[in-house]
């Protein structure tokens, strides 16, 4: 378009000359089209917009500005073609790269300075402003500006040092949006990984408040687990279709995961037929302890009293309280979120010794230490943990024992 302006605003046969540099650094523009995708792809761009600033150059110093007399080059200041430069610099930063801003104004201001000095040597007598008066009188002022030798050296400078400033701000521009957009990348990725890992497992304001508040790196806290296996979960699936088994563990699953958030619980993993619950990690939240038994009472109750696929399922639970290490694990897109520490193995450990003992949950001293509204809680006495030192004192909710009772008989 704009070679097809200079085809019709200048004279034959100028206008021909300026169309076809404009067309030239045109076509030269969609010939770097091809490098996209190669390695020479940098090199190309860096070419081209080296060749744009040398086309105006070029229409500076050597394109005459009319066919008609011998006009002085020098007056070629006095049109619009500088303002050239402006629009490869314009360019360059729709690159998002700011060497290449730099770049481009480096030979921007370095060719508006060869013009310049090519223009001068070819000159028999050079008139500047150096060569007004102190405070010129209005005619001596047009008389000097307006002289067919007048080259402006000081305005030719200045043109190459606000060239110089204007890349240089455009340069800094570029590199604070390209941080910008980083930041962002980073952000959404985050948010992705937060979804992917959590979507399926916690509300949405929880997976909002994990994106908001950057809670997956690495922490060391005090939580209490919760370990919740189905009873008999091999005898019963020997008689189902693997269909209806997956529909009835989803529906149990969710009915689970129902109590868990209300109680301000995150699940972190599905295990076969368990299901492994953190209370404070990810998220900190207040009375850990009593909430975990609260979701384990009311996971207790949910399992007597519903019925899934006309089944009846129950569950034996494992509570314990202690430092735990949480963070993601994994490689790639292949992360998941969970959690170490001595209180995980507990909660599971506990979870099986429901069946040496008769009972439906068990929870560790530690657990009711840290709790403060759950009086009902009964003591086992010390009992010894498979694979651990020492023996611990083990507690059971009083309804959790009359429903394993009940059961038993």
């Amino acid at each position: 378009m704009i070679a097809v302006a200079y085809l019709l605003s200048y004279y034959f046969p100028i206008n021909i000359a300026i169309f076809a540099i404009t067309a030239i650094v045109a076509v030269g523009g969609l010939t770097a089209l091809a490098a996209i995708g190669t390695r020479f792809e940098k090199a190309a761009r860096f070419v081209l917009f080296a060749f744009d600033a040398s086309a105006v150059t070029i229409l500076l110093a050597f394109v005459p500005l009319s066919s008609g007399g011998d006009i002085p080059q020098n007056l070629v200041f006095m049109t619009s073609s500088v303002q050239h430069y402006y629009l490869v610099v314009a360019a360059a930063v729709l690159t998002l790269s700011p060497p290449l801003v730099l770049w481009t104004g480096l030979w921007a201001a370095g060719g508006l300075l060869f013009a310049t000095w090519w223009i001068m040597s070819g000159m028999d007598h050079v008139v500047s402003y150096n060569a007004l008066p102190i405070s010129p009188s209005r005619d001596i002022y047009i008389q000097t500006v307006l002289d067919p030798n007048f080259l402006g050296i000081a305005s030719r400078l200045q043109e190459a040092l606000i060239i110089s400033l204007v890349t240089a701000i455009a340069a800094l521009a570029v590199h604070q949006a390209r941080r910008v957009v980083k930041d962002q990348a980073k952000s959404e990725a985050r948010a992705r990984r937060v979804r992917t890992l959590f979507g399926r497992y916690v509300p949405a304001p929880i997976v909002r408040k994990l994106i908001d508040e950057g809670q997956l790196a690495p922490q060391t806290r005090l939580a209490t687990l919760m370990f919740a296996d189905i009873k008999g979960f091999t005898r019963l699936s020997q008689g189902m279709k693997p269909a209806e088994l997956v529909e009835m563990l989803n529906a149990f699953f969710t009915a689970i995961t129902d109590i868990v958030d209300r109680n301000g619980g995150v699940v972190i993993n599905y295990i076969g037929d368990a299901v492994l619950i953190s209370f404070n990690a990810p998220l900190p939240i207040e009375g850990h302890a009593d909430r975990a038994l609260t979701a384990a009472e009311d996971i207790l109750a949910m399992s007597e009293s519903r019925l899934f696929d006309r089944r009846s399922l129950r569950v034996r639970i494992g509570v314990a309280t202690g430092f735990i290490s949480a963070g993601t694990v994994g490689t790639g897109e292949r992360q998941t979120y969970t959690v170490y520490g001595d209180a995980v193995n507990l909660a599971q450990r506990l979870q099986e010794l429901n069946k040496e003992m008769g009972t439906n949950c068990l929870v560790c001293g530690m657990t009711v230490a840290k709790a403060d509204a759950h009086p009902s809680l009964r003591s086992l006495g010390q009992v010894q943990i498979r694979n651990r030192f020492g023996s611990i004192e083990v507690f059971t909710p009083a309804k959790a024992a009359t429903m394993a009772d009940a059961s038993g008989a």
